[in-house]
């Protein structure tokens, strides 16, 4: 758009008093680029720009302060304290914490020199970070190796087999002892130090007509089933071990008769 703009007179032929003012001097040549097609009220343009120009939290502190300068020296009637503060403004909200701990500068001077101070240890902590996430070296499961041949194999599923069969064996165990234990009620806190119940249980058991012998319900001691059950165990405990005895004895005899 700039060469058609100034082509028709650098084709021109005609009479050299006719050109016009730029093809002769360097000054109105840049005159002419400036209010052709120049901005047309450039200090409010960057007052504008100046006002919102944001410094991104990715980027370098340098560059915001390069773009805010170049900003500044365009407008016109900006106090030193009026540049401090749309410079604080545009400052991202980690470089604000860390001037919120140690005070902002009154200063466009000293905030820029806090700011970049600021900056250069957060990306060098940064950069420490970087470098020790890639020293940290990975480890990687290593894979059993085959030199056994089928030999080892065949060693491995004997002793698999082997522990399968002890584990198998180990928990029927646990489960027989805990259904075992599980089934025997917790007499701690109802029987005293003979071995009987205590006073208290005894008298909660005789208003609630319980069993006296087992503690169930729908039947006394002379009916106990649990306590007929015991005794018949008791008496066929008692009649084999009898048995044993005479069948001893017997043997006892007829070798002395011999």
């Amino acid at each position: 758009m700039t060469l058609e703009w100034f082509e028709p007179d650098l084709l021109n032929s005609g009479d050299p008093a006719d050109r016009p003012r730029w093809m002769e001097s360097w000054v109105h040549f840049v005159a002419e680029l400036q209010s052709t097609f120049g901005p047309h009220d450039p200090i409010a343009d960057a007052e504008h720009q100046l006002k919102h120009l944001r410094m991104k939290d990715a980027h370098r502190v340098t560059r915001y302060i390069v773009d805010f300068n170049r900003l500044a020296s365009q407008v016109q009637d900006y106090g030193d304290g009026a540049l401090c503060r749309l410079f604080y403004s545009g400052l991202p909200d980690r470089l604000k914490d860390k001037i919120a701990r140690v005070g902002k500068p009154l200063t466009l001077h000293g905030l820029r020199a806090l700011c970049q101070e600021i900056d250069a240890r957060y990306w060098e902590r940064k950069d420490e970070i970087s470098r020790t996430t890639k020293s940290q070296p990975t480890s990687s499961p290593t894979k059993p190796s085959n030199s056994g041949g089928n030999s080892s194999n065949s060693g491995q599923e004997k002793s698999k087999a082997g522990n399968s069969s002890s584990s198998a064996s180990g928990s029927s165990k646990t489960t027989s002892n805990q259904s075992t234990s599980g089934s025997r009620p917790d007499l701690t806190n109802k029987l005293g130090k003979d071995g009987k119940l205590t006073a208290d249980e005894r008298k909660r058991w005789l208003d609630n007509n319980l069993c006296m012998f087992c503690g169930g319900t729908g039947h006394f001691t002379d009916n106990c089933p649990k306590k007929t059950k015991k005794a018949k165990a008791r008496a066929a405990a008692i009649a084999a071990e009898s048995g044993k005895t005479d069948s001893n004895s017997g043997a006892n005899s007829e070798s002395k008769k011999e």
